[in-house]
Order: structure tokens, then C-alpha cells, then sequence
């Protein structure tokens, strides 16, 4: 046999340049089948470099006709797919401490007994794959006539694939062929890459430019391409199943907020995504995610360098205009409060916004109260609805929209069960007493724990009673009304007021009065004459009546100026 035995360090040494990779420790581990969301942090996220390089199909080296290779067991349906990086002869007893994942070793069994037992090849295979190799080929007319049939149902078993190597191939002639397809491997990723990238390049210079950088991204990656806001918005995507946006948009934000650079995560069905944050570390923008289809090589990294570099530029362009745009909005409105309307529709027409027409109405919420997916749906009727726009007002989310709308704005607060005040149908010119009865309605849904947009009516105001209960000179002309009352209750002992003020509740009906004061009904008449007569008064007339209540409410001991008596 040609150099069968060929030297561990020549194998080495002519396979080292194509040949760097994971650990074991890490292929162990995405091996795991967690059954919740499994995170792996990672050091370096998508930027090229690396340790990754290129590998070739064990089927391609196996149908290299000159070979003569000839796969006799562990030949399931994936094992032509199986990665090789690297083909290493030794006839040690143990080589594992000495292999890298994705090898493929070849051995004449020399080590070996002519009849091994079956414990032996079974623990021999079972090592070789822990330590992640690809397959292994057995050398014949060295040591062994054929391959012993203990190997063959260990590989079978165990779902190792092994292939027999006659005794005309060289081992080194496995190794160069490998060196020269893995090499070619590598020029044909490295076409592709510049390819790739000049695609991108160009898709970046289209209108939508970052949303064509990320479908043409997913198309040349064959990986499905999500770009999200530091918050986990979705800001473009190609590919992304709708089930798992949830889950990404969760991922994302927990990715930002423990500060991590990049990180590989799984659901409970096993689907995976890889994340890299995009921008400074101090200043993070947005987070890239791909589908996890295995370890990025060396070519894809490189892509995936260039998209993250786009999209940083691009969300730092988005932030700077979303934030002037924020600005711009809030000076409209406050324009159209102070009744600039016309100013206010020139500086709309400079920044894009179309301010509403007709009959409009104003909503007002509050940003505690929202979801992720609220605002994303907010976004996406605003940017859709000509004669809506969302703005700010002293801090506090308004909505102000022609009336067309209001249906819309329903369903958005309905459906995310939001809290909110929506204002009564008016123009333009009397935003500022919209705004402040989308105020009150929004105050009126907070109070009762409302999940949806409230209308304002008028009766969600607390009345003219309210004003009186802030005026000072109301309180004091109360106490003068009701002082001879109060008075010849001092001298005389009596209880005419508190007559007054049951009989009054009743709605001057003397025997409910009576029954809860305890006396007799003629008592309480006696009692009310009384009042009547201090007072100059005739109670028979309701103007007097309103007067005397709205006295003996603003009066009662507890009611203080600014206080509601309930």
C-alpha cells in the first residue's frame, strides 16, 4: 500500500490552512434539544474574521470516482451532507484527544486485533463521534483483508458513516484530493462573496434601501433576514416565518437590555436565530437577527459584515429623522392650539404631514399604558392614513385625525385594549378644547379601567356645582345665606338645618324625611316653616330650593373650597 502510513504532521501540515473551527464544547452543545428558549452568548457576532472555513459534503469527497471509496455502513439519508474540514490518518489507540470536529479519519486498524471484539469497535466508534468526527475510512490489504463486520454494525448502529479505501489509494491521495476540492471551495465562497456584496451594495441604493439590502441579504444567504429597533420593532425583514415574530421581538430586547454584543438563541421547537447588536456598544440602535442554519462561514460572515454596517448607517439616518420629525410634530400642534392655523399648515406641508380636513377629533393616551404591538400598529396607521398623524403635546401621546378615521382609531385601541379619550367631532380651529375633552374622557376610562377608546359626552364633566366648589366667594355667601338658620339653632337648640337638608333629599317629601330624622311628620313640617321664616323665604319655589340646597352643600361641615361633597 502507497504510503498508507502517512506521518500525522505531513497530514497536518498540508491541511492547516483550510482548517480552523468550534470546539467540541460548542458542537456538544447546539447538539442539546432544549425545551424552552436555549440562549448561547457569543463573542463575536457577524463581522468577518473568524474561525470558520470552508467544508465540502463528505458525499463530494466520496464520489471522486479515482478514489475508489465505497461507503459500506452509517449511510443515512444525510450523510453525503455531513461538513468536512479536515482528513487525518493515525493508528493510535485513542486519536480523539488529537481531532477536531468534522475530520474525516482514516485508519488501516493496525491497532486493532485481526478480530476485534465488538465492545471495543463499539467504544472505539462512540469516541470517535463525541469528538465530532465526520466519517471514518478503513484501510484493506494492509492489515485487514475486509473491514470487520464488529465495525460495520457499530458504525450502523451508532450512525457513523465508513467508507472501505482499497489498497491502491493512497491515504495522502485522499488528503490532496480533499485539499484541492476544499481549496476550490473556498475560491468559489470567496466569488461568491464579492458577488454578494456588490448586490447588497447596489439593492442599498433603491428607494427602499434598507429593506432591498435585506431581501437581497436573505435571498443570497438562503436564511431569512430580520432587522429590529433597539425596542424589538420589526423594522424590515424577508423570509421570517409571522409565527416567530413574537419571539424575536422578545429576544431582541433582552439581547439590548443585558448589554450583550451577539447571541444565539432556540425556541421549544428547536428553531434557532443568531443576533448581533447593531451600533456602538453605549449606543445601540437595533439588533440584526438571521436564521440559525448552521455556523456562518468565513464568506457569509462578510455579507452579514456589510448588511449590519448598512443598517447601523440607516437606523442612525431613521433615529436622527424620526426624532426631528417628533419635534416638528409637536411644534404643529402646538401652533393649532394657539390658533396659528395657518402657520402651522405651512410648516405641515414643509415636513410631509398632511393636516386633517373637515370634522376632526383629537385622542389622548397615555405611553404607559401601551404594548410593542400598539405602537407598531400606530405607526403603520399613521404612515397609511392621509388626515392622521400622531404627535405630542407637553409630554403627553395625542392622535388628531379627520373623523373619517375614528372607526379605524377604534380598532387599534380595541384590539390592544388601551385605554383612551377620544374628543367630540369639531374643526381644526378648536383643537385646543378638543384636546382638552379627549382629556377628560381619557381621565373618565383611567378612573373606570377602561381597555378601549372612550367618547367624550358632556356629562363626563363634574357640572357647575364643581365650579362653585372651587370658589371661595360661593363658600362664603353659603355661610351667609344659611347663618340666621344656624344661628337659631345655637340659641335655641333646634335642628332646622339638618330638617332642611333630610327634607330636601327626600325631594320635599315630608314622610321619608320624617322617618329618617325619627320624629313625626308634623314636627318636620313645623320645622321647615320655621326655616322658611328665618329665611324669608318660599320654599314652594325651586329657584329658592336650588339656592338653599346648593348652600347647605357647599356648607356641610367636612366641604371645603375645592372638594367635592359625593
Amino acid at each position: 500500500m502507497r504510503g498508507r502510513a502517512c506521518h500525522n504532521g505531513l497530514v497536518g501540515k498540508h491541511l492547516s490552512p483550510y482548517w480552523q473551527n468550534r470546539t467540541g464544547a460548542e458542537v456538544n452543545a447546539q447538539r442539546a434539544a432544549p425545551s424552552e428558549t436555549q440562549e448561547t452568548q457569543l463573542d463575536q457576532g457577524f463581522q468577518p474574521g473568524g474561525t470558520s472555513s470552508p467544508t465540502i459534503p463528505l458525499g463530494e469527497l466520496l464520489h471522486q470516482y479515482q478514489l475508489g471509496l465505497v461507503t459500506i455502513a452509517g449511510n443515512s439519508a444525510d450523510a453525503g451532507d455531513r461538513p468536512v474540514q479536515w482528513v487525518h490518518a493515525s493508528e493510535l489507540n485513542d486519536p480523539t484527544p488529537f481531532l477536531t470536529p468534522r475530520t474525516v479519519l482514516l485508519t488501516t486498524g493496525a491497532r486493532f486485533d485481526d478480530s476485534p471484539d465488538q465492545a471495543d469497535a463499539d467504544d472505539f466508534v462512540a469516541r470517535l463521534i463525541d469528538a465530532g468526527v465526520t466519517a471514518l475510512g478503513v484501510g484493506i490489504g494492509l492489515h485487514w483483508d475486509r473491514v470487520p463486520m464488529r465495525f460495520v454494525s457499530a458504525c450502523d448502529r451508532l450512525g457513523l458513516p465508513l467508507f472501505r479505501v482499497p489498497y491502491d489509494t493512497a491515504f495522502i491521495e485522499i488528503v490532496q484530493t480533499a485539499a484541492r476540492l476544499i481549496d476550490a471551495e473556498e475560491r468559489a465562497r470567496d466569488l461568491w462573496s464579492l458577488e454578494a456584496q456588490r448586490a447588497v451594495s447596489n439593492a442599498a441604493l433603491h428607494r427602499d434601501g434598507l429593506g432591498a439590502v435585506v431581501s437581497e441579504a436573505a435571498s443570497r444567504l438562503g436564511r431569512w433576514v430580520c432587522i429590529t429597533d433597539r425596542s424589538g420593532r420589526i423594522v424590515e425583514s424577508a423570509g421570517l416565518d409571522p409565527s416567530a415574530t413574537e419571539w424575536l421581538r422578545r429576544e431582541a430586547r433582552r439581547l439590548v437590555s443585558r448589554g450583550a454584543s451577539a447571541a444565539r438563541i432556540e425556541d421549544d421547537r428547536g428553531a434557532g436565530a443568531r443576533l448581533q447588536t447593531l451600533g456602538r456598544q453605549r449606543s445601540v440602535l437595533g439588533v440584526l437577527a438571521i436564521s440559525d442554519d448552521g455556523t456562518p462561514d468565513s464568506a457569509d460572515r462578510a455579507l452579514l459584515g456589510l448588511v449590519s454596517a448598512l443598517a447601523t448607517i440607516q437606523l442612525e439616518h431613521r433615529a436622527g429623522i424620526d426624532t426631528a420629525q417628533a419635534a416638528l410634530r409637536t411644534g404643529i400642534v402646538r401652533l393649532l392650539v394657539e390658533g396659528e392655523t395657518r402657520l402651522a399648515g405651512r410648516l405641515a406641508a414643509s415636513t410631509l404631514v398632511r393636516l386633517p380636513d373637515g370634522p376632526i377629533v383629537a385622542a389622548r393616551y397615555a405611553d404607559s399604558d401601551t404594548s410593542e404591538a400598539f405602537e407598531q400598529d400606530l405607526r403603520s396607521l399613521d404612515a397609511g392614513s392621509a388626515g392622521l398623524f400622531a404627535a405630542t403635546l407637553e409630554g403627553t401621546p395625542l392622535l388628531i385625525a379627520e373623523a373619517r378615521h375614528l372607526p379605524a382609531i377604534r380598532r387599534l385601541f380595541g384590539a390592544h385594549g388601551v385605554p383612551g379619550g377620544v374628543s367630540e367631532r369639531g374643526r381644526l380651529a378648536e383643537l385646543d378644547a378638543l384636546i382638552q375633552q379627549a382629556e377628560r374622557a381619557y381621565e373618565h376610562a383611567s378612573a373606570h379601567d377602561g381597555s378601549a377608546l372612550v367618547a367624550y359626552v358632556p356629562t363626563l364633566h363634574d357640572g357647575v356645582l364643581s365650579i362653585l366648589d372651587a370658589s371661595q366667594e360661593a363658600h362664603r355667601r353659603a355661610a351667609m345665606l344659611l347663618a340666621p338658620i344656624r344661628q337659631h339653632d345655637q340659641r335655641h337648640g333646634d335642628r332646622i338645618e339638618e330638617a332642611l337638608r333630610v327634607w330636601l333629599t327626600h325631594h320635599g317629601q315630608t314622610s321619608p324625611a320624617a322617618s329618617e330624622l325619627g320624629i313625626h311628620r308634623h314636627t318636620l313640617k313645623a320645622r321647615v316653616q320655621t326655616g322658611a321664616t328665618l329665611l324669608q323665604s318660599d320654599f314652594d319655589n325651586p329657584d329658592t330650593r336650588a339656592e338653599l340646597w346648593t348652600a347647605l352643600r357647599l356648607s356641610a361641615p367636612d366641604q371645603l373650597p375645592g372638594q367635592r361633597t359625593v
